[in-house]
């Protein structure tokens, strides 16, 4: 019998939120890199303020602070308005989660795609609305809290014991 079953319809919103919670959970490095750069920039701009390029590094600082989610962006955005030229639907999914492994069940048809084993999760990730759970680098499921109602942490708690890993808040 299954602990938890979800159902999720993703929106182009969900689509970006993953997006956004991939790049949390997978570019640490990257955003280290853009950090730091982005600080050296503002403060050679300062520093060199009078000069006309130090006006254009402290734009270039400010922009690489900005611009954080850019490319996370610019994937679900793409994949959102793929799905629409296409006249598909937005995937629509149901969670189950067992014992061992978490069952996706793709939505209206029924298909079932292979079982996730919990100890093959890459990632867990949270933010006020949702909780991410990865596969791995490149692709997750969106599990909506509001779909959990009193259950939230039951669901948390569950997730996390059976994965070892710890939910990531942005």
């Amino acid at each position: 019998m299954d602990k938890f079953e979800v159902e999720m319809q993703h929106t182009e919103e969900s689509l970006q939120a993953l997006s956004h919670m991939q790049y949390d959970l997978f570019c640490t490095k990257n955003r280290v890199v853009r950090s730091v750069l982005s600080l050296g920039f503002v403060i050679l701009g300062v520093v060199y303020f009078s000069h006309w390029w130090g006006v254009l590094a402290i734009a270039y600082g400010c922009y690489l602070t900005t611009s954080t989610y850019a490319s996370a962006n610019h994937t679900a955005h793409k994949i959102a308005a793929q799905l629409k030229a296409s006249g598909l639907p937005f995937p629509h999914s149901r969670y189950l989660f067992g014992k061992e492994s978490i069952r996706v069940i793709s939505l209206p048809g029924g298909e079932e795609l292979d079982p996730l084993p919990y100890s093959k999760v890459s990632g867990l990730g949270e933010d006020n609305q949702n909780f991410y759970i990865f596969r791995d680098q490149y692709g997750g499921y969106v599990i909506p809290k509001d779909k959990l109602g009193d259950r939230e942490s039951a669901f948390r708690s569950f997730v996390e014991s059976k994965t070892g890993r710890f939910f990531r808040r942005r």
